[in-house]
This record gives structure tokens, C-alpha cells and sequence, in this order.
């Protein structure tokens, strides 16, 4: 910037240096003697004018710098380099035949120089120089000297300006950057946090993505995952379903032969068989309700749900088995007409499996209590209380688990560990959350928390 500034200084010297010389040669035109007073014709033509010039006072407002005088200097020399006339009074007489403004000039060369002035620590000054002529022959060379300490403020000024602008252009381009970088790498943070989620086997919507290569990307990505993951649900169920039925198959098998060996064992035997065949059939249809969820992302929450309504519907499917177990339930709410919006089969099938478990771990003559009330977060809480059996510590955390299941206290048989599973599942597609607890001396509470419209 610098450097700019006092190229541009130097080029209006050299005009001014050029105007004061021709200014001086057209006097020496008008009388041809005047060569022989050259000296005394110089101090009649500048003297006067840089007298009053330095007496003269001014306010100039040049962009945000205030100017008050001026500081422009003028030397001329003779054709042999000595100073005949200075505006500043006191470097008349002196040869200056050695610095280049005069020395380059007096060749007819372009003669400019950057020197000091009189105080030896400050900044100097510019020279620019110009040919005085006669007759086509040099006789003398006039020098304007701009000091740069009035060139100073401005170079500081300007320096000040640019970095403010460049300041403000940075900022502007770091926001734009970010702006842009946000934009870019948004649909690519949103895609990878999807494949994490894919590969932590959460459920997760494919994301809207701007960007149409990462879109196609991300859907091959999302098809080459459902691909792996079928494979593999479908290997692990095989093998599941085949560990499962391979027991009661057995019993059934085994039954079979006895009928024909002890006939007067029948009753016992085809109960038997009846008993490891809905087995199987609970087992199938279990396997079926958790593949259908396990498959979707997101379910239709549409209908408006009764809750008390469905927990009667749900109970009323196990009057046989509360009858012979002498099992009662009781529902405790403050209002029938509390409703949520979900998907109503999957709810139903939830609060079933949760009836059927405390069914199945209660003693004769026990209470199911089912409480319905509100949250103070919004949730509408659901719990089935039962005074059976507690679960083992090292359990509780296990018992969502697909086929982890703990052995029926009635007959000492597992079931097929999918119900909580289901549960689960389902409570998680709905926005919800499932919680297990035990009870103190003995018992369960299985709550489950649904958002409420």
C-alpha cells in the first residue's frame, strides 16, 4: 500500500515540477537577455508567491484527514548543479550536482530521489526534478519536494480502511462459508447419523436430503441394509423358530407312541399333545406379530383409543383362565373417556400380552390391579400390578430380550419369551416407553407411558 501511495505522489510532483519549469522558460522566452539575470528573475518570480503561500492558513477536509497548510519545497540549480534559488531560504549556494534528481537531469534523464530533509529521524521526503531550458539547451533544473509526513496520515488512514474492510469481507466470507458448509455437510452428517442408527438396529426414518447424489446414496445404502438385516432376521428366526419347536414336536412325537403302548394313558397322553400343539400355534403366531413389527419403521397412529375401553376388551379374552385360577381384576381410573391417538390392533395386542403375563406368573386367589391415570408431563400411564411371582434380579434388564423367557411357576415351562418383546416394540413405535419393576415383599408392575394428543 505503501509503495502505491508514493507512486502516486511522485507522478503528481513530476506534473507540478513540469508546470513551474515551463512557467520559468516562458519567461526567459519573453526577453532574451534574461539569461544573464536568470537568478534574479527566479527570485522575483517565486519568492513573493511561497511568502504568501506560507502565510496563508486554510481548512481542507480531504476525506477524514483535516489539512491547514501546505508543505510543498522548491530548489532550482544552475546548469552546473548549484542551488541559485530554495523556497525554504537555506540551501542556496550548495552543489547538489551529486543527487540523482539534479544529476540524472542534467543528462536528460528522468531525475527523482527519496532523501531526508533536516531532521534526520524523520521520514524524508520525495524529489522529483525537471529541465529548465533555453534555446534548446539545458541551464538549470527545477526540483519539487513533496515531505512524506503529509503523505503519512493517509497511507495510515487507508491502512486503517482496509483492514476494516477486510475484516468485515472475512467475516462475510467465513458466515457464507459456514452458511454454505452447513448446507453441505448438513445431508451428510443427517445420512451418517442414519447408517449409525441403521447400525444399532434402531428404528429411523430415511432422512430428507437435498443433495440428489446423496439421496440416491443413501437409499442404495438404506436397500443394501434392509437386504443384510432380512437375511439375517430371516436366518435367525429359522434357527429360532426350528430350537423352539423342536421340544414340544418332541413331546408330541413321543405322546403319539405311548397312545399305542399305554391306551388306558389317553386322556393324559391327547392332552398332552393338545397342550405342546397350541404351544407350537402361540409360539407361530408370537413370531408372526414381532416379524410384522420388527419389519416397519412407523405405523398409522391415527385412531382414537379408549384406553379403558381396550383394557376390557383385552380382559375379557381371559375369563376361562381367571375363573380356574380364581384370579380377579380390578381397574382403577379417574375418567373412561381418556382417549390417545395410536394404532388401536397394536395397543390391544400389547395390553394383552402384559394381562397374559401377570396371569400366568399369579397364585390362585390374587388381585390384578390396572391402573389408567395422567402424567404431569403429558403421558397418559398405564400399569398392570400383579402380586405373583417378583423377577430375578439378574432378569429384569434381560426380559425384553426376544425369547428370554423365565419358567411358569404353574408347570415349570418357559413360553416363548417374545411377549415383552412385542411390548416393547410396540410401546416404541407409539413415542412411548415400557417399565419394569418389582414389587416389595413379591410381584410386578409392568407400566407403559403414551403420549397423549
Amino acid at each position: 500500500m505503501r509503495p502505491r501511495y508514493m507512486e502516486t505522489v511522485e507522478e503528481s510532483l513530476n506534473d507540478t515540477a513540469h508546470i513551474l519549469s515551463a512557467i520559468v522558460e516562458e519567461q526567459l522566452e519573453q526577453n532574451s537577455h534574461s539569461y544573464l539575470k536568470f537568478k534574479n528573475i527566479l527570485h522575483t518570480l517565486f519568492s513573493p508567491v511561497f511568502e504568501n503561500t506560507n502565510k496563508r492558513s486554510f481548512n481542507a477536509k480531504i476525506y477524514s484527514l483535516l489539512k491547514t497548510n501546505t508543505d510543498i519545497q522548491v530548489y532550482i540549480t544552475d546548469e552546473k548543479g548549484f542551488v541559485i534559488f530554495d523556497s525554504e531560504n537555506y540551501r542556496e549556494g550548495l552543489d547538489y550536482s551529486k543527487f540523482n534528481d539534479v544529476y540524472l537531469t542534467l543528462q536528460g534523464k528522468y531525475g527523482a530521489r527519496s532523501s531526508k530533509l533536516l531532521d534526520k529521524e524523520g521520514e524524508g521526503a520525495l524529489f522529483v526534478a525537471s529541465p529548465i531550458r533555453f534555446k534548446n539547451k539545458i541551464i538549470g533544473v527545477l526540483t519539487v519536494i513533496k515531505p512524506k509526513t503529509g503523505v503519512i496520515p493517509f497511507i495510515e488512514e487507508a491502512k486503517r480502511k482496509f483492514w476494516r474492510i477486510s475484516l468485515l469481507v472475512a467475516t462475510a466470507i467465513a458466515v457464507l462459508f459456514s452458511i454454505l458448509a452447513y448446507l453441505i455437510f448438513r445431508p451428510i452428517l443427517r445420512l451418517s447419523k442414519y447408517v449409525s442408527s441403521l447400525r444399532k438396529k434402531e428404528k429411523a426414518v430415511f432422512p430428507k436430503i437435498g443433495i440428489r447424489e446423496l439421496n440416491e446414496l443413501g437409499k442404495e445404502v438404506d436397500l443394501l441394509v434392509e437386504e443384510i438385516e432380512g437375511k439375517k432376521y430371516i436366518e435367525s428366526y429359522v434357527q429360532t423358530l426350528t430350537h423352539e419347536i423342536k421340544s414340544p414336536l418332541s413331546s408330541i412325537l413321543a405322546s403319539v407312541e405311548l397312545l399305542h403302548t399305554h391306551p388306558n394313558e389317553s386322556d393324559r397322553l391327547t392332552k398332552n399333545i393338545q397342550e405342546e400343539a397350541k404351544r407350537i400355534q402361540n409360539l407361530i403366531e408370537q413370531l408372526l406379530e414381532l416379524s410384522s413389527l420388527e419389519g416397519k419403521k412407523s405405523i398409522s397412529l391415527e385412531d382414537r383409543v379408549f384406553v379403558y375401553e381396550l383394557v376390557e376388551e383385552a380382559i375379557s379374552n381371559f375369563q376361562s383362565e381367571l375363573q380356574w385360577k380364581s384370579i380377579s381384576i380390578v381397574i382403577h381410573c379417574e375418567d373412561t373417556n381418556w382417549e390417545i391417538k395410536g394404532n388401536r390392533n397394536y395397543l390391544y395386542l400389547s395390553i394383552k400380552n402384559l394381562i397374559r403375563n401377570s396371569i400366568d406368573f399369579a397364585n390362585e386367589n390374587n388381585t390384578i390391579n390396572i391402573e389408567i391415570h395422567k402424567e404431569l408431563d403429558n403421558f397418559l400411564k398405564l400399569s398392570v400390578i400383579d402380586e405373583g411371582h417378583s423377577i430375578p434380579d439378574y432378569a429384569l434388564t434381560r426380559v425384553t430380550e426376544k425369547f428370554y423367557s423365565l419358567p411358569r411357576p404353574t408347570n415349570n415351562r418357559k413360553s416363548s419369551g417374545l411377549g415383552l418383546s412385542i411390548v416393547n416394540q410396540i410401546v416404541d413405535l407409539h413415542g412411548g416407553k415400557l417399565e419394569i419393576q418389582n414389587r416389595n415383599p413379591h410381584g410386578v408392575i409392568v407400566s407403559l407411558w403414551f403420549p397423549k394428543n
